[in-house]
């Protein structure tokens, strides 16, 4: 699915979240994923938040029970905004240079 939408990848903020039902909140998938994300042309963010024992921090309706988790989400979503905007500007104001 990554592979179907490459030209409205290139120079656009991403943001990961892991969740898993371990320990590692799905840190191994996205220490993978991130080249991956890269290579497509995407920029990615330097926060991520991982959700650990995913059964656990959140209820039937997926509303999130363990608040010590919104500081990181919160510092994750001001990033992800900052770099779409900044990218955002960019897009519209730097030309590409050709490479030789």
């Amino acid at each position: 699915m990554l592979d179907t939408n490459l030209k409205e990848y290139i120079h656009k903020a991403v943001g990961v979240v892991g969740v898993s039902a371990g320990i590692f909140g799905g840190a191994r998938v996205i220490q993978n994923l991130i080249p991956v994300l890269r290579e497509l042309g995407l920029v990615t963010i330097f926060w991520d938040v991982n959700f650990t024992t995913v059964g656990t921090r959140f209820d039937e309706s997926g509303n999130l029970l363990d608040e010590s988790f919104l500081p990181r989400i919160g510092a994750f979503l001001d990033e992800l905004l900052w770099m779409a905007e900044t990218l955002g500007h960019g897009r519209e104001h730097v030309a590409i240079r050709d490479s030789p």
